[in-house]
């Protein structure tokens, strides 16, 4: 499977290009003279200067709570299943139907963030997160975890959607690249820590209610970042 991915997205990117100047084109509303105005008046963030914002760290921070709790989630929801003595091939669906309804929160979601901005879609999707978590805290009927697959997938799929073109709202998109890479860092450490630590806090307690707690908690620390999250003063437009 990594193989055939690796030739498909190979093979595909050769047909990208960085923009429409690439092709002795123009894109469609664009003149030089605009071109010249957005320059001189607004400044993108370099890497430098984006860390020294407090915007940086709070989104390190909301890549860093979901990514623990979404990372967790999609280790663990199968053995918890089974634990409660839920057949393997039901709990074996219940995170298909979290992937699944993943692919359908990025869609919608992501929609919804051109209209309505993707701080928005963070605040919605981290209250979805807490909101599904508390259902995995009390109680295990497998209907529910259906339930909270159908929530929890929908949101974070949608917050997937929206990392990027956060990060170029609030920084500009001359040093997207490497600032979004070093932000999403947070994502990647919560990624790591999210499995090992409910594992772990499952061994020395012998049930998984723990680690979904912390789960939940840091899906509210989310939410708060989102709520408190602001433009940088360069810029005018929503985030």
């Amino acid at each position: 499977m990594g193989g055939v991915v690796l030739v498909f997205m190979v093979v595909a990117a050769q047909f990208l290009r960085r923009d429409p100047a690439h092709m002795g084109q123009q894109a469609f509303g664009s003149t030089q003279e605009i071109q010249q105005v957005w320059h001189t008046q607004i400044k993108d963030f370099s890497f430098k200067e984006s860390v020294y914002t407090s915007q940086f760290w709070i989104t390190a921070m909301i890549f860093l709570s979901y990514g623990f709790g979404v990372s967790a989630i999609m280790v663990h929801i199968v053995p918890y299943a089974i634990d409660l003595k839920i057949s393997a091939i039901s709990a074996a669906n219940i995170l298909a139907v979290l992937g699944g309804t993943s692919i359908a929160g990025n869609y919608v979601l992501g929609g919804l963030a051109d209209r309505i901005g993707n701080r928005a879609i963070f605040i919605i999707g981290s209250a979805m997160l807490t909101a599904a978590l508390l259902l995995l805290i009390f109680t295990g009927e497998e209907w529910v975890l259906y339930l909270f697959a159908v929530i929890f997938g929908f949101a974070f799929g949608g917050m997937g959607a929206g990392e990027s073109p956060l990060i170029a709202k609030l920084f500009g998109v001359g040093s997207l690249g490497l600032i979004y890479g070093v932000i999403h860092v947070g994502f990647t450490i919560g990624g790591g820590l999210g499995p090992f630590l409910s594992g772990y806090l499952f061994d020395i307690t012998g049930t998984y209610q723990l680690s979904f707690i912390v789960c939940a908690a840091l899906a509210v620390v989310c939410l708060a970042m989102a709520l408190i999250l602001r433009q940088n003063k360069r810029f005018n437009s929503r985030i």
